[in-house]
């Protein structure tokens, strides 16, 4: 494109012109105070930013695709391989931006100093964040693909980021938490050094059900899915007595979907227990009637004759001599 351009203002004369006051604008300079600044510092500076950008990106995708892979790395090195590469080529693209452009490096004291007013006034959860985010990168307390739960923010980590982290719900939203609040607030993380879970299963049956046969039938249950684990192997406790049923807890190891394992388990528990004739039973109350109106209390006597002043028929069986305070036991 540009030969063609040049090709073109030189077919219509003005080749000379044009060059002469494009060299005027590139190597123009302003000036505030002490501090000069051109044109051309400007361009060279952006073109070797961006020139840095894309070798980081480029580097990055080398090294997460074909050369890390390959490698034998315990969990969460190779991300931090790849994001330190990145890190390190960008500041040596600022650095070199700044070189290349003809500024002066002695001046970067003042820099710091309103740097350090900027912290001063509003940085201190960027610059936080930023150091939560070595932390996260060098000590590994969660690494790209690990399940984590902080706070009502439950799912898989998809990025570790310089300012925060990706979080993909179970839902599939993603949530942005700050580096700051995964290093500061109680995290949980359900495969930092092992992928295993423990499911427990509530199960209640009626009283009266043989205790170790139910025991039997739970543990029989979780040893014949095919995903729960024989190490540690399923157990099955009696946790106590409820107030309609016996309580047990079914306790099974996974490596796979615990939550699509676990339903799993349910539906097995129930037909199981449905063939062997063991009720699983509903809450049960007793309700004792202690003081009634009269005429409640005539019909619940079985008392025929209407009550009077209540103004409708209610069977009877007591006597005059009764006592008249209607109190019917239950």
């Amino acid at each position: 494109m540009l030969t063609w351009a040049g090709y073109t203002l030189e077919h219509f004369g003005i080749f000379d012109r044009v060059k002469t006051s494009f060299e005027k604008v590139i190597l123009a300079e302003y000036s505030l105070g002490d501090f000069s600044l051109s044109v051309s510092s400007v361009v060279i500076f952006i073109v070797v930013i961006w020139l840095s950008t894309k070798l980081a990106q480029f580097t990055s995708f080398v090294l997460d695709e074909d050369v890390l892979p390959r490698l034998d790395l315990p969990k969460g090195v190779p991300a931090t391989i790849s994001k330190t590469s990145t890190y390190v080529i960008v500041t040596l693209g600022v650095v070199i931006a700044v070189s290349a452009a003809g500024l002066d490096l002695s001046r970067a004291t003042i820099l710091v100093g309103a740097l350090g007013v900027g912290i001063g006034f509003g940085l201190q959860n960027a610059v936080n964040n930023f150091v939560s985010g070595l932390i996260l990168l060098f000590g590994r307390p969660i690494n790209v693909g690990d399940r984590i739960q902080i706070g009502d923010v439950s799912g898989r980590v998809t990025d570790i980021g310089i300012r925060a982290t990706v979080v993909g719900t179970w839902q599939g939203a993603e949530v942005i938490v700050p580096n700051a609040t995964l290093i500061s607030e109680n995290l949980i993380n359900w495969t930092l050094s092992d992928d295993r879970r423990r499911m427990e299963i509530p199960v209640g049956v009626a009283y009266g059900t043989p205790a170790e046969k139910v025991i039997e039938l739970l543990t029989g249950v979780a040893r014949a899915h095919s995903e729960v684990l024989e190490d540690p192997e399923p157990t099955t406790i009696f946790t106590g007595f409820g107030d309609s049923s016996l309580d047990f807890e079914l306790r099974a190891w996974t490596r796979g979907d615990f939550v699509a394992i676990a339903s799993d388990l349910r539906v097995g528990i129930d037909t199981t227990l449905a063939a062997h004739g063991i009720e699983i039973p509903f809450p049960q109350r007793d309700l004792h009637l202690r003081t009634v109106g009269l005429g409640a209390a005539a019909r619940l006597s079985g008392d025929s004759t209407e009550v009077e002043g209540d103004g409708s028929s209610a069977p009877t069986t007591g006597s005059p001599d009764d006592d008249e305070s209607g109190e019917v036991g239950s």
